[in-house]
């Protein structure tokens, strides 16, 4: 088993997905990312993969500073045929979580022990969530829910994220490597 980040970028081509390397410094952490999840997402206190069911915005900075390189992994979708564009949505970032998934345990495999995805959106692995996660193995939590500023990320790449281009739906998730 060799460390080599060339097969994950590799097998996120592969999988259909544009992988962008990054040192973990790259990664803008704030404190109103957070907030925007309390105070403008109706799915807030819902799911266990988001707040306040996740470690918070300081415990993050602190797990970050253990890694000290992560990929930016982004599947853009053509959703200009859709009707109803937060149902599209939620298939769409489904698909990508599970071929970001795959990237992370092919990480493992391969010798990045601590390997950790984040994924893009809230799980929506269940109908529902009850109290205790019936799929613990797929829980994973979004960048924005601990505070990641994807916007300034993307900027940072050369790249935009769109938040009212219905046309184009990016799926975003990011994974940190040891």
């Amino acid at each position: 088993m060799t460390k080599d980040i060339r097969l994950l970028l590799d097998k996120a081509a592969d999988s259909g997905l544009s992988a962008y390397m990054l040192t973990t410094s790259d990664i803008i952490v704030e404190n109103r990312g957070r907030l925007k999840c309390e105070f403008g997402c109706r799915g807030y206190g819902k799911r266990l993969s988001c707040p306040p069911h996740i470690l918070s915005v300081e415990e993050f900075r602190e797990i970050l500073k253990e890694y000290n390189t992560a990929i930016l992994l982004i599947e853009e979708h053509d959703t200009s045929a859709e009707k109803d564009i937060l149902k599209a949505w939620s298939v769409l970032r489904k698909g990508s979580f599970h071929k970001m998934l795959d990237i992370e345990y092919f990480a493992f495999r391969h010798g990045f022990t601590y390997a950790q995805l984040l994924r893009p959106g809230a799980c929506n692995e269940c109908d529902v969530c009850g109290e205790i996660c019936r799929k613990p193995e797929l829980r994973r939590f979004p960048p924005e829910a601990v505070g990641i500023n994807l916007s300034k990320l993307m900027e940072k790449e050369g790249l935009e994220i769109e938040y009212c281009n219905f046309d184009r739906i990016k799926c975003i998730g990011i994974l940190l490597l040891e």
